[in-house]
């Protein structure tokens, strides 16, 4: 496969992102999933797979664009880059603030007019050209700002940046609103209970989620499951709790799946769930047939509830997912 003028051998069932990273090239990737739409590349010459045509527009496809973690490096004999900076726009930083010690609240004012769902997510791209997607947390029909939740993740190139460097009033590069998990009014699922199951700041995309709900007058119940291993990762407690004493068929469940000592115990929230989050959410499900359910986070967590929650009866068009590694 050639690249940049220099030919590359391939190994048995790589991907081109695959080839290109063992070859030590840099290029820009994130979820490794074929979501985030970052390892976007051009192919010269060569057949690009449905699969990572997947989400293209049809301008991109057109241009035989294609994402580099889903296209096998077989039948691919010349690839080349796109300009990244025709698909990133702008951004103002207007607010950042702590929710806990490890997840920093960042709030972006688009320069230019931009539409997105809550629930989606953005691209964002330091100096370094690193890329890494993070879902939106707030509602775009009632506020002018992009909300997003970052962990802090160790050696984190994005996180570190965000938290340390970037300060008030910075422009910083993002891509998108991308994804497809979001809620969707429509008359015929109004009714609907809603399933939320999040994980870690899996939180994020379905507190819009359920705010986006809430809004447009969602007559059935919504039910939102946050999983953590702490009681301190339970970040948005006092936002969910609000939310649940504000309006009469939203309903939150904190779930603690960490070991805790008896004492410890004793000092947890009242109602405190204990268990996996996933687990004890499809247990409660009472009417498989009628229940959209929504899962975010950690990417063997969604896989293995989606599977589980098919197995109970959840139409595949009623699952809405967004995995995701934190890198």
């Amino acid at each position: 496969m050639k690249y940049q003028g220099t030919d590359l051998d391939i190994v048995e069932n790589e991907t081109v992102l695959d080839t290109l990273l063992r070859h030590k090239k840099e290029v820009s990737y994130s979820c490794l999933s074929g979501l985030c739409q970052s390892c976007l590349l051009h192919a010269v010459k060569g057949d690009v797979s449905p699969d990572a045509k997947n989400g293209l527009t049809g301008t991109a496809i057109t241009r035989n664009h294609f994402l580099a973690c889903q296209q096998p490096a077989s039948t691919i004999d010349s690839v080349a880059d796109i300009d990244l900076n025709a698909l990133f726009s702008h951004a103002v930083v207007v607010e950042k603030s702590l929710y806990a010690a490890d997840v920093l609240c960042i709030k972006l004012e688009p320069v230019n007019p931009h539409y997105y769902h809550a629930g989606q997510f953005i691209n964002i791209r330091n100096s370094q050209g690193d890329v890494r997607s993070y879902s939106i947390a707030n509602l775009p029909a009632t506020e002018p700002f992009i909300e997003l939740h970052i962990q802090r993740i160790a050696k984190g190139k994005l996180s570190t940046w965000l938290f340390d460097m970037v300060n008030l009033g910075d422009i910083i590069e993002f891509q998108g609103a991308l994804g497809h998990c979001f809620y969707v009014p429509d008359s015929s699922n109004i009714d609907n209970d809603l399933m939320l199951i999040g994980t870690g700041t899996g939180a994020a995309p379905l507190i819009g989620i359920a705010k986006d709900a809430l809004h447009a007058k969602h007559k059935g119940d919504i039910h939102f499951y946050h999983g953590v291993r702490t009681i301190e990762s339970l970040y948005l407690h006092q936002q969910l709790t609000n939310l649940e004493e504000q309006y009469p068929n939203f309903y939150y469940y904190p779930c603690l799946s960490g070991e805790v000592n008896g004492e410890e115990k004793s000092l947890a929230f009242y109602y405190m769930n204990y268990g996996r989050a996933s687990d004890i959410a499809l247990e409660a499900i009472s009417s498989p047939s009628t229940t959209q359910l929504f899962l975010c986070g950690n990417p063997n967590m969604v896989n293995a509830t989606r599977k589980m929650a098919l197995l109970s009866g959840i139409s595949s068009q009623n699952i809405n997912t967004d995995p995701f590694d934190h890198i």
